[in-house]
C-alpha cells in the first residue's frame, strides 16, 4: 500500500510540475505577432508557442535548430544536406518552404545565408537564416508564431515567425559542457559554452556568450555483400573473382562503400 501511495505521490508531483511549466509558458509576456505591450501568450489571438532556454538546452544535440525541432511539433529541420547544403542546415514551419518563415532576433530580422540549397527535396531553393550560428547558451526563450503573419511582417512570414529572444541578464552566468556520439560509434559531438552578464551603469547591461562546438561526420555505408559477410570475412562464392581482388583486412572492411551521413562541423 505504501508503494502505491508513493507512486501516486510521485505521479501527482510530476503532473504538478508539468502543469506549472505549461502555466509559465502561457503566462509569458510576448512581443511576437502583437502590437500590444504586455500581451501574454494565453491572451494572444494568434497561436504563439514559447520555448524556454532550459527546454532548448535539454536536447541532446547542442544546437538551436535541433532544440526547436524537438520542442515545436510543426518545426521540421534538416538532419543532413546534400552538397554545400550540409554547411548551413535549414528548417521550415508547417511544411511550407523555409524561405517563407521569418526569423527574428530580438524582434529584428535575421539576414539570410548566401548558401543556396540546389539539390532536390523539400528544402530545395532555400537560402534562409542560419539559426545554427546562434549559441543556445545566449537564448533566453524563443517565440514561435504558428500562423501566417504576412499582413504584419510581409510575405516572408507566410509560414510563420521565429523570434529568438536573447538573454539580458546584468549579473550571473552559466557554464555548460556536453559530449556524446551515435550508438554506432561515430558522429562524435562535443560542446562547451559560457554566458555572463555585466551591469553597465544603473540601467545598462552587457551579456556575453562564447561557444565552441565540434561534430564529426557519420558513416552510413554497410558491408559490401558481394564480397563480405557481415562479420567481415570473405564470401568464397563471390562472383567474377571478386574474392581474390578484395582480400580480407582491407581498410574499413567490410564497410568499404563509404556513404557519409551528416557532415563534420566545428
Amino acid at each position: 500500500a505504501s508503494a502505491v501511495a508513493m507512486a501516486a505521490s510521485l505521479g501527482a508531483t510530476s503532473s504538478a510540475m508539468a502543469a506549472a511549466a505549461d502555466s509559465t509558458e502561457v503566462q509569458a509576456v510576448i512581443v511576437t505577432g502583437t502590437r500590444t505591450t504586455g500581451m501574454k501568450a494565453a491572451d494572444s489571438a494568434a497561436p504563439i508557442e514559447v520555448v524556454g532556454g532550459d527546454a532548448l538546452k535539454a536536447v541532446g544535440k547542442p544546437d538551436l535548430i535541433a532544440g526547436l525541432e524537438q520542442n515545436v511539433p510543426s518545426f521540421t529541420a534538416e538532419a543532413l544536406g546534400g552538397d554545400t547544403a550540409n554547411l548551413t542546415l535549414t528548417a521550415r514551419l508547417r511544411g511550407i518552404s523555409p524561405t517563407d518563415t521569418l526569423v527574428l532576433v530580438d524582434g529584428k530580422r535575421r539576414h539570410p545565408t548566401a548558401n543556396l540549397h540546389v539539390l532536390g527535396g523539400p528544402y530545395q531553393g532555400a537560402a534562409s537564416a542560419d539559426i545554427g550560428l546562434i549559441p543556445t547558451a545566449a537564448v533566453d526563450h524563443v517565440e514561435v508564431l504558428l500562423d501566417g503573419a504576412a499582413a504584419q511582417y510581409g510575405t516572408d512570414a507566410i509560414a510563420g515567425v521565429v523570434n529568438i529572444i536573447l538573454k539580458k541578464n546584468a549579473s550571473g552566468g552559466t557554464t555548460s559542457v556536453t559530449g556524446g556520439q551515435y550508438y554506432k560509434g561515430d558522429g562524435e559531438t562535443a560542446q562547451a559554452a559560457i554566458n555572463a552578464g555585466y551591469a553597465l551603469g544603473d540601467k545598462g547591461f552587457l551579456n556575453l556568450t562564447a561557444e565552441t562546438r565540434y561534430h564529426n561526420y557519420s558513416q552510413r555505408g554497410g558491408a559490401d555483400k558481394r564480397i563480405y559477410f557481415e562479420d567481415g570475412t570473405i564470401n568464397p562464392a563471390a562472383s567474377g573473382g571478386l574474392a581474390s581482388k578484395y582480400p580480407s583486412g582491407l581498410p574499413n572492411s567490410p564497410n568499404v562503400n563509404h556513404i557519409v551521413g551528416d557532415a563534420m562541423s566545428r
